[in-house]
């Protein structure tokens, strides 16, 4: 089995998987580097370990095409597409051993989250309070919902009007990987979805398979304007730092653990299948505590 018909199979195995497009599409630039590097469509049966290993060395994979240093992360990634894909390999019949078999990922040092403050919360809330029309109300309640539900941004753009249930004050969603979840709402976000359906409804279709987030054509918004439209929110709240809308995400899980002290209830929140993701939340909070401390 040729390196690019093999790695095609793996595509659609990820996709049957539920994987997300994000992580195939990361898989197949770090497969497409190593079918560079080799300068042929070789057999996968071809491919060694050590050719492996000085691929993991080569400055393809050490270094950007500026010239700099990848980051320690990315080389990680790299090393799991390699893993995953001969493994997929083996379990396929193609080759007997997994030639990635010896990979193993360099030991980093977790990033805290970005977050916003609560000053900064307040900041933003003012100036989506502040919009007017129908589109702005819809930022408004896009943007509470993800500061107070903590989900991702993939999953509030699947969002239908069906998968709003205002009785039980429960929204079911779409997670990473495909997986459907029921996340809570608090009281007050249970009153705003119940006003902005209230808004939709006579504009039109507001059936349960209806995008409950929709751009001025009536199609469903995607994830690019949503980003856009909150960089322009956080530049005219006074937002000067870097923050992406994958803070409020951040954000949420924060204000979770401050509250409750309780990480697994964060990991339930979050969908995180392992505590050990969910644990940099509890570092954030004691690099807070250590802060408190000092100022007494």
């Amino acid at each position: 089995m040729r390196l690019s018909a093999a790695t095609t199979h793996f595509a659609r195995q990820l996709a049957a998987n539920g994987r997300s497009d994000h992580t195939w599409a990361a898989y197949r630039r770090d497969l497409a580097a190593l079918g560079r590097w080799l300068g042929t469509d070789v057999d996968v049966l071809r491919i060694t370990p050590d050719a492996l290993a000085r691929f993991l060395v080569s400055d393809d994979i050490l270094l950007t095409p500026s010239g700099s240093p990848r980051k320690p992360i990315t080389v990680n990634r790299t090393k799991s597409a390699l893993r995953s894909f001969f493994g997929f390999c083996v379990e396929s019949g193609w080759i007997k051993e997994n030639p990635a078999r010896l990979i193993r990922s360099a030991r980093t040092t977790a990033r805290e989250p970005a977050t916003l403050t609560e000053a900064e919360i307040r900041q933003l809330r003012s100036v989506l309070a502040q919009g007017q029309g129908s589109t702005a109300r819809r930022d408004q309640v896009m943007f509470e919902l993800l500061l107070g539900t903590g989900i991702r941004l993939g999953s509030l753009v699947g969002l239908n009007v069906g998968d709003v249930d205002l009785q039980t004050g429960t929204l079911h969603i779409r997670a990473k990987g495909g997986a459907q979840e029921r996340v809570f709402l608090n009281a007050q976000l249970v009153r705003s979805l119940g006003r902005f359906l209230g808004e939709v409804a006579p504009q039109g279709n507001c059936g349960p398979q209806v995008p409950l987030f929709r751009s001025r054509w009536g199609t469903r918004l995607g994830p690019r304007p949503i980003q856009l439209r909150f960089a322009a929110l956080c530049r005219k709240a006074g937002i000067a730092r870097r923050v992406s809308i994958h803070s409020l995400r951040h954000t949420f899980a924060t204000r979770l653990y401050e509250k409750t002290g309780d990480l697994y209830l964060v990991q339930r929140a979050l969908g995180h299948r392992h505590i050990t993701t969910t644990e940099i939340y509890a570092r954030v909070g004691e690099e807070q505590l250590r802060r408190a401390v000092a100022r007494l």
